[in-house]
């Protein structure tokens, strides 16, 4: 089975190049999917969508091919996790192959992306004091103008993106595959928005708790490979019903 890895908003897929060889290729391959372009191959002059359906337009058409050679999963961070929950939508709208499985990490239900703090149109020195304060840009890159003047464009349109979606209510809520909820015991999301999960999916939904913060993904990569095995193992899930 072949998981494609989608990286949270602004991040690139070399965040998932280490699962390679934690991973046996007989087992699961890992295919770090490229959300969008990034710099060095971003030209200046590219157009960056900043609606998160046109996002999703170009990410399905351009994974598409890819779906009908081999059984495969998702497996997605934050806005990956959307991206990849929207996909699936996406997938079934057109008639194309389902993943078997979803893996959502530190991603909030489609219903509570309102709540989200608009930052994505906040003056340079905001913006770049709002990122430190997520966590989830290297320090280095924020103290050099050269790399900033790179990814800001980026990152502002993948957060323009994420803070103005809203949840097409043409396709159905549900989706009709297994799902496996990775959420981090520090994060700041609420855990209501975490557990309703179990609202979007048809079949089993488990949940998992992971330690750390929104970005646990740098930290946690042993916990969540043995998540995804135990996952990939299991020829039957049984969904799991959390109480508040």
């Amino acid at each position: 089975m072949k998981l494609f890895c989608f990286p949270y908003a602004g991040g690139l897929p070399g965040i998932y190049y280490s699962w390679k060889s934690r991973l046996p290729p007989t087992f699961l391959e890992i295919d770090p999917f490229e959300v969008r372009p990034h710099p060095p191959q971003q030209k200046q002059d590219t157009f960056l969508p900043t609606c998160f359906y046109e996002l999703l337009e170009d990410v399905c058409e351009r994974i598409t091919p890819a779906l009908h050679e081999t059984r495969f999963a998702f497996f997605g961070h934050s806005m990956g996790g959307l991206v990849a929950f929207e996909l699936t939508r996406k997938l079934m709208q057109k008639g194309a192959p389902l993943p078997e499985h979803l893996f959502l990490s530190a991603s909030r239900v489609p219903h509570a992306y309102h709540k989200l703090v608009k930052t994505y149109n906040l003056p340079h020195a905001e913006f770049v004091e709002a990122l430190r304060k997520l966590g989830g840009t290297q320090e280095d890159v924020l103290e050099n103008p050269e790399l900033l003047e790179l990814f800001l464009p980026i990152l502002r349109a993948d957060f323009q993106a994420v803070q103005t979606y809203e949840m097409n209510p043409a396709l159905p809520r549900q989706v009709p595959v297994n799902m496996t909820v990775l959420y981090g015991t520090e994060d700041s999301i609420e855990p209501e928005d975490i557990w309703a999960w179990r609202d979007y999916c048809e079949r089993a939904c488990r949940f998992y708790p992971v330690s750390g913060g929104h970005f646990f993904l740098h930290q946690q990569t042993g916990p969540i490979l043995e998540i995804i095995q135990h996952a990939r193992n299991e020829e039957t899930m049984v969904p799991i019903h959390p109480s508040f």
